[in-house]
């Protein structure tokens, strides 16, 4: 079965279960069942091996005993299967008895159990999906091993899992990771904030090249150590590492930033560490409390950074993925703790990478640092790293952005490869682009510890999730705040100096990009909600909505009868079907891509005069034309024309506007309109402000016989309703930012 019908086979079915919300929690559902099913498997391989092997899973809650259907009609269902779970299975299975002589591979499912949730309420459906499941061949070896991969599938294929908190780091990206570290036989790596095993699994992969000998194979199985603070990615990464045949994997459920990183001890400590540690949240103070005063950042990704630096072995090697704010972020954590790179490890590379490696979860630009726990040869005294090596990886020739569609594959990695094997700096002597460069310790403590170098051309602005835009508000105003806040500093410093005489210092420059990151903030704000919207991240979706495919059929319904009424010609009805390749991002199930003129019609007599009446009635929407900002959305100022309205028109210039109360546009020569077909024109308005200003950036020209072929997500009535509510709310609270 492919993974992606497998997944979606269990998907559907969980969509009809009353007590599943979101796909958060279809994961978390999927991965309970899925820890059984492979677990069981191996107590198939342990039975067979071990004579005396006895199952730490009680008999009746083994999932042979329970789960199988063998089509007789004896197997557990309905009501039944729903006591049994709830009152036996997971009971039974969260208090099972684990001492310290417990055996990993038995302590795991208590572990696997403690914290899980069995949210489905419908018997029926539950033995649907157990039987789903069921059918996985596991006992094949090469079936077991592409079912290794079905974590980063399931991630990809439910939406939410990016909001749940869990990052699909691509497959390309840790495998290139692990094969530029270039494992040896006997080394630990770690991951500490492992998630579904990514990492681990990557690490296995290329360390297993190398395995020659039982005795290798022993070490092989024993040199992964993980741990994950949230339950199901916790269950994820066990089942994960069963399936690649690690009997009794070392992956802990639990913290890595509550205990004192200066009591790590050197048995604490690995040969190699592999991360794509958390980013964007902020840790309490009793978290911050177990890290030296010095490097006590809020910030999650700096607080994993200070653990690695704590934990990595002598002559150890990491590389580990952190966002762009932590190379240009200037608090006082952030350059401790980047100093402390400096001076006590070698960070001979940061490699640069595209802002759409992690589509759809998240589009915030990230890098790789590459380090070893060791001095180079020739670094300065004081220091141990001699040089720092910038590459920019740009995107692959024919892709504008990766996508679930279009994912990062190992051939892009290639550039960076063939690079680091020859390194050179690359930069354009005519315009300065710096695509590769090197930097002494000493330069980049002179230049204030700002590893944002080799910077990506802003070609187009990028638009961020809501919570990454703030994200990154706040640590550029941060940095601004230290940056001013330490040239005053030294201006009261020199005025004390020099006895009160006059002294000529500018902090011209770093409170003109202040004020400037402080206007911009809000209109970046909007776009961003706006992309939310469109995404089908700004609302919930309800399994309760009638879906956009049948208000695709009802709106195509709707056409022919306008034909028949000689509105529209018989033209109109022709569709072309959306490609592949033009879908720029995933969107919920219950969606449906669509262009615009395939849900709108033109409307408007010969000298396109529309009666004040006819708007507010039909909703009709103006079409707009270049030349004009649409990002304020609607304006209630009646007095200005077009050239000042806050909306962009396609077509012909337009003159003598004026503004009625339901807030469109009536126009006199030349303003055209077109109609929305049986859905909310608001929610139209918004995706077209959104649309109309992305193709504004990437400069394409604005007429309305380009936007009608544009790739449009169209949700279900209810959800637009909602939607719109939501955006109003939203940007109304922003306005009160200018």
């Amino acid at each position: 079965m492919a993974l992606t019908n497998f997944v979606k086979n269990i998907r559907n079915i969980m969509r009809n279960d009353a007590g599943i919300n979101g796909d958060a929690q279809r994961i978390e559902q999927i991965a309970w069942m899925l820890f059984l099913k492979v677990y069981d498997e191996k107590e198939n391989d342990w039975e067979f091996n071990e004579d005396d092997y006895t199952s730490f899973i009680p008999e009746e809650c083994r999932w042979r005993n329970w789960a199988k259907d063998d089509g007789t009609g004896s197997a557990l269902t309905a009501d039944k299967l729903l006591d049994f779970v709830n009152g036996t299975l997971f009971p039974t299975l969260k208090q099972l008895e684990v001492t310290p002589s417990t055996p990993m591979r038995s302590a795991i499912v208590r572990a696997t159990f403690q914290d899980a949730n069995q949210y489905m309420k419908d018997g029926v459906l539950l033995r649907q999906v157990i039987n789903v499941i069921d059918g996985l061949d596991l006992s094949s070896y090469e079936e077991s091993h592409a079912f290794g991969e079905i974590y980063e599938t399931i991630l990809k294929e439910m939406q939410s899992a990016g909001s749940a908190g869990e990052f699909y780091t691509p497959r390309a990206l840790t495998d290139f990771m692990a094969e530029m570290i270039a494992p040896k036989v006997g080394e630990r790596m770690a991951d500490f904030a492992c998630g579904t095993g990514g990492f681990l699994t990557s690490w296995l992969k290329a360390l297993d090249k190398k395995v020659t000998t039982a005795q290798e194979r022993e070490a092989y199985a024993k040199s992964i150590y993980g741990i994950e603070k949230k339950q199901f990615p916790y269950m994820l990464c066990v089942t994960n590492m069963l399936l690649h045949d690690i009997d009794s994997p070392e992956v802990y459920h639990g913290n890595s930033l509550t205990k004192d990183v200066l009591n790590y001890t050197d048995s604490d400590r690995f040969d190699v560490i592999l991360m794509n540690p958390p980013y964007g949240g902020n840790e309490k103070n009793e978290v911050k409390r177990h890290f030296p005063s010095d490097l006590a950042s809020s910030e999650t990704a700096d607080l994993f950074m200070v653990v690695i630096q704590y934990r990595l072995a002598k002559h150890g090697r990491a590389a580990v993925i952190l966002p762009d704010g932590f190379l240009f972020g200037a608090d006082n954590a952030k350059l401790a703790i980047k100093e402390k790179l400096l001076r006590e490890f070698n960070l001979h590379t940061i490699i640069r990478l595209p802002g759409s490696i992690f589509a759809p979860y998240t589009s915030i630009a990230t890098n790789i640092l590459f380090f070893d726990n060791e001095k180079a040869e020739g670094a300065k005294e004081g220091f141990c790293t001699k040089e720092t090596w910038f590459y920019r990886l740009d995107m692959p020739e024919g892709y504008k952005h990766f996508s679930k569609t279009k994912p990062m594959l190992a051939d892009h990695c290639k550039p960076i490869k063939d690079w680091w094997q020859n390194r050179q700096e690359i930069i354009d002597q005519e315009t300065g682009d710096e695509k590769s460069r090197r930097f002494t310790a000493k330069e980049l403590m002179e230049l204030g510890l700002n590893f944002d170098q080799c910077k990506f051309p802003k070609e187009e602005e990028e638009v961020l999730r809501p919570e990454e835009l703030l994200m990154q508000y706040h640590e550029k105003r941060t940095a601004l705040d230290e940056e001013i806040k330490s040239i005053v500093t030294r201006i009261e410093t020199i005025l004390d100096g020099n006895e009160g005489k006059s002294i000529k210092l500018s902090i011209k420059k770093p409170c003109d990009v202040l004020a400037e990151l402080i206007s911009a903030f809000p209109e970046r704000l909007k776009k961003s909600i706006l992309q939310e919207a469109i995404s089908g991240r700004l609302v919930p979706q309800d399994p309760n909505d009638e879906p956009a495919s049948i208000l695709l059929d009802k709106i195509r319904a709707e056409k022919a009868k306008l034909v028949k009424e000689g509105k529209l010609k018989k033209k109109d009805l022709e569709e072309t079907p959306i490609q592949e390749d033009e879908i720029p991002f995933d969107i919920p199930d219950s969606w449906e891509w669509c262009y615009l003129e395939q849900i709108t019609y033109p409307v408007g007599n010969k000298s396109n005069q529309i009666p004040t009446k006819d708007i507010e009635e039909n909703g009709l929407i103006p079409v707009v034309s270049q030349g004009q900002n649409l990002i304020d959305g609607y304006t209630n100022d009646t007095s200005k024309t077009i050239n000042d309205l806050p909306l962009v028109m396609f077509g012909d210039h337009t003159r003598n506007v004026k503004h009625i109360d339901f807030k469109f546009v009536i126009g006199a020569d030349g303003t055209k309109f077109f109609k929305p077909i049986l859905f909310e024109s608001k929610y139209l308005f918004y995706l077209i402000l959104y649309k109309a200003s992305c193709l504004r950036n990437r400069g394409y020209a604005r007429h309305y016989s380009l936007l009608k072929t544009e790739c449009l997500p169209l949700p279900p009535l209810a959800e637009q309703k909602r939607i719109v509510a939501k955006i109003e709310q939203l940007l109304g609270e922003i306005d009160k930012l200018k």
